[in-house]
Protein backbone atom coordinates (compact mmCIF):
# COMPACT_ATOMS: atom_id res chain seq x y z
CA UNK A 1 0.00 0.00 0.00
CA UNK A 2 1.13 3.21 -0.59
CA UNK A 3 1.95 6.07 2.53
CA UNK A 4 1.92 3.12 5.05
CA UNK A 5 0.76 0.09 6.39
CA UNK A 6 -3.03 0.92 7.70
CA UNK A 7 -3.20 2.03 11.74
CA UNK A 8 -4.09 -0.24 14.10
CA UNK A 9 -7.68 0.01 16.20
CA UNK A 10 -5.92 -0.07 19.28
CA UNK A 11 -4.09 2.87 18.26
CA UNK A 12 -6.42 4.94 16.57
CA UNK A 13 -8.27 4.45 19.77
CA UNK A 14 -6.06 5.69 22.27
CA UNK A 15 -5.35 8.51 19.72
CA UNK A 16 -8.51 9.72 19.83
CA UNK A 17 -8.94 9.91 23.61
CA UNK A 18 -6.10 11.45 23.85
CA UNK A 19 -6.86 14.34 21.36
CA UNK A 20 -10.24 14.11 23.39
CA UNK A 21 -8.99 14.75 26.49
CA UNK A 22 -7.02 17.80 25.12
CA UNK A 23 -9.93 18.75 23.41
CA UNK A 24 -12.13 18.68 26.47
CA UNK A 25 -9.34 21.03 29.07
CA UNK A 26 -9.25 23.44 26.33
CA UNK A 27 -13.32 23.88 26.11
CA UNK A 28 -13.64 23.53 29.45
CA UNK A 29 -11.13 26.73 30.10
CA UNK A 30 -12.30 28.22 26.57
CA UNK A 31 -16.30 27.87 28.44
CA UNK A 32 -15.28 28.78 31.78
CA UNK A 33 -14.03 32.40 30.44
CA UNK A 34 -16.80 32.77 28.92
CA UNK A 35 -19.23 32.15 31.74
CA UNK A 36 -17.63 34.31 33.69
CA UNK A 37 -17.15 37.18 31.48
CA UNK A 38 -20.93 36.80 31.10
CA UNK A 39 -21.65 37.41 34.15
CA UNK A 40 -18.97 39.95 34.89
CA UNK A 41 -20.53 42.07 32.16
CA UNK A 42 -24.38 41.65 33.54
CA UNK A 43 -25.75 43.65 36.46
CA UNK A 44 -28.25 41.60 37.46
CA UNK A 45 -28.88 37.62 37.55
CA UNK A 46 -29.46 35.57 34.31
CA UNK A 47 -32.75 35.06 32.99
CA UNK A 48 -34.28 31.54 32.10
CA UNK A 49 -33.73 33.44 28.25
CA UNK A 50 -30.21 34.53 29.07
CA UNK A 51 -28.97 31.30 30.16
CA UNK A 52 -30.64 29.07 27.75
CA UNK A 53 -28.38 31.74 24.81
CA UNK A 54 -25.80 31.14 27.16
CA UNK A 55 -25.82 27.14 27.25
CA UNK A 56 -26.44 27.06 23.16
CA UNK A 57 -23.43 29.67 23.18
CA UNK A 58 -21.18 26.52 24.96
CA UNK A 59 -22.10 23.80 23.34
CA UNK A 60 -21.48 25.71 20.04
CA UNK A 61 -18.03 26.86 21.22
CA UNK A 62 -17.51 23.24 21.86
CA UNK A 63 -18.30 22.39 17.89
CA UNK A 64 -16.69 24.59 16.83
CA UNK A 65 -13.32 23.96 18.69
CA UNK A 66 -13.74 20.45 17.77
CA UNK A 67 -13.54 21.99 14.18
CA UNK A 68 -10.47 24.29 14.49
CA UNK A 69 -8.22 21.61 16.06
CA UNK A 70 -9.10 18.55 13.66
CA UNK A 71 -9.17 20.78 10.75
CA UNK A 72 -6.07 22.68 10.91
CA UNK A 73 -3.55 19.68 12.47
CA UNK A 74 -5.30 17.38 9.60
CA UNK A 75 -5.25 19.67 7.13
CA UNK A 76 -1.31 21.05 8.33
CA UNK A 77 0.22 18.61 8.73
CA UNK A 78 -2.20 14.83 9.16
CA UNK A 79 -1.55 14.57 12.66
CA UNK A 80 -3.41 15.87 15.54
CA UNK A 81 -1.03 16.07 19.00
CA UNK A 82 -2.99 11.96 19.51
CA UNK A 83 -2.00 11.01 16.44
CA UNK A 84 1.62 12.60 16.58
CA UNK A 85 1.98 10.89 20.45
CA UNK A 86 0.82 7.55 18.85
CA UNK A 87 2.61 7.54 14.92
CA UNK A 88 -0.80 7.68 13.43
CA UNK A 89 -0.93 9.73 10.76
CA UNK A 90 -3.93 10.84 7.95
CA UNK A 91 -2.77 10.98 4.32
CA UNK A 92 -4.77 10.29 0.99
CA UNK A 93 -5.72 7.41 -0.42
CA UNK A 94 -2.45 7.71 -2.85
CA UNK A 95 -0.32 8.81 0.50
CA UNK A 96 -0.10 12.27 -0.50
CA UNK A 97 -1.03 15.14 2.16
CA UNK A 98 -4.59 15.29 3.03
CA UNK A 99 -5.31 19.24 2.77
CA UNK A 100 -7.43 21.26 4.49
CA UNK A 101 -10.77 20.80 2.24
CA UNK A 102 -10.07 17.09 2.96
CA UNK A 103 -9.48 17.60 6.60
CA UNK A 104 -13.27 19.68 6.45
CA UNK A 105 -15.02 16.85 4.91
CA UNK A 106 -13.45 14.46 7.34
CA UNK A 107 -14.30 15.87 10.29
CA UNK A 108 -18.31 16.43 8.94
CA UNK A 109 -18.09 12.93 8.05
CA UNK A 110 -17.05 12.16 12.16
CA UNK A 111 -19.35 14.08 13.14
CA UNK A 112 -22.23 12.18 10.78
CA UNK A 113 -20.28 8.94 12.12
CA UNK A 114 -20.90 9.95 15.56
CA UNK A 115 -24.54 11.01 14.81
CA UNK A 116 -25.13 6.92 14.12
CA UNK A 117 -23.23 6.25 17.43
CA UNK A 118 -20.43 4.83 15.64
CA UNK A 119 -22.18 2.51 13.58
CA UNK A 120 -21.33 4.23 10.02
CA UNK A 121 -18.04 3.52 10.98
CA UNK A 122 -18.23 -0.26 11.38
CA UNK A 123 -15.52 -0.94 7.85
CA UNK A 124 -12.96 0.49 10.36
CA UNK A 125 -12.74 -3.07 12.19
CA UNK A 126 -13.47 -5.48 9.28
CA UNK A 127 -11.88 -3.61 5.67
CA UNK A 128 -8.29 -4.18 4.97
CA UNK A 129 -7.85 -0.41 4.53
CA UNK A 130 -9.99 0.36 7.75
CA UNK A 131 -11.66 3.20 6.95
CA UNK A 132 -14.83 4.39 8.75
CA UNK A 133 -16.80 7.12 7.11
CA UNK A 134 -15.21 9.99 7.19
CA UNK A 135 -12.28 8.60 5.61
CA UNK A 136 -14.41 7.30 2.98
CA UNK A 137 -16.23 10.53 2.10
CA UNK A 138 -12.85 12.45 2.47
CA UNK A 139 -10.87 9.76 0.26
CA UNK A 140 -8.14 9.21 3.19
CA UNK A 141 -6.84 6.78 5.46
CA UNK A 142 -5.02 6.60 8.60
CA UNK A 143 -1.70 4.96 8.49
CA UNK A 144 1.23 4.06 10.84
CA UNK A 145 4.07 6.50 10.84
CA UNK A 146 7.63 5.87 12.13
Amino acid sequence: MIGGEPAGLGRRVAARVLDGSIGAVLWSLSAMWLVILTWAMRRSPLELEDALVLALAVAGLAGALHLVYHVCFIGGCGQTPGKMALGVAVVRRDGRAVGYGRAVVRCVGGALSALTLGLASVGVLWSRERRGLADVLAGTRVVRRR
